[in-house]
């Protein structure tokens, strides 16, 4: 019988790998309502929201959701499925341990918990603020967990 040196895949990557795809799938449709109408109507904001911010309209909020909560997520997502060799993001990687996705999907949870925070101080409060900021902190505590992080050591 032959010995596989294939790594055991973790049920805490299945999760975190849930969490990222589930996040940027959410994040499109309301990024690029905001985008295709700067309103807010599509998504149901009010204009008057956005006076505590320094945007008038919904525009860049929307183009921000889309790339940093929308799209990133899902490269991070589709890195760590296919463990994908992307040199060009490898470089610029300052945790050359682990495969690129997987700092990736660590910046996204970050990212995630401050666009929350800064969401907070902006804007009045949404039911959904709580659930998200919870959402990026599990994809740290998933991302940090030393089995997902052995899994991706390089």
């Amino acid at each position: 019988m032959e010995k596989t040196t294939e790594k055991v895949h973790p049920p805490s990557l299945w999760i975190l790998n849930s969490l990222l795809f589930g996040l940027g799938i959410a994040a499109l449709p309301p990024g690029g309502s905001m985008i295709i109408d700067p309103s807010g109507k599509g998504v149901g904001f009010p204009a008057d929201a956005l006076n505590n911010s320094p945007f008038n309209t919904y525009l860049i909020p929307g183009f921000l959701l889309t790339f940093f909560m929308g799209i990133l997520p899902l490269i991070a997502w589709f890195g760590l499925w296919k463990r994908y060799p992307w040199p060009l993001v490898e470089r610029l990687n300052p945790f050359r341990q682990w495969h690129w996705s997987l700092t990736l999907s660590l910046v996204c949870g970050v990212a995630l918990m401050v666009w929350i925070l800064v969401q907070v101080t902006m804007m009045p409060y949404f039911f959904l603020q709580p659930l998200m900021f919870g959402w990026g902190a599990l994809i740290v505590v998933f991302g940090s967990f030393s089995a997902v992080r052995n899994y991706y050591r390089t």
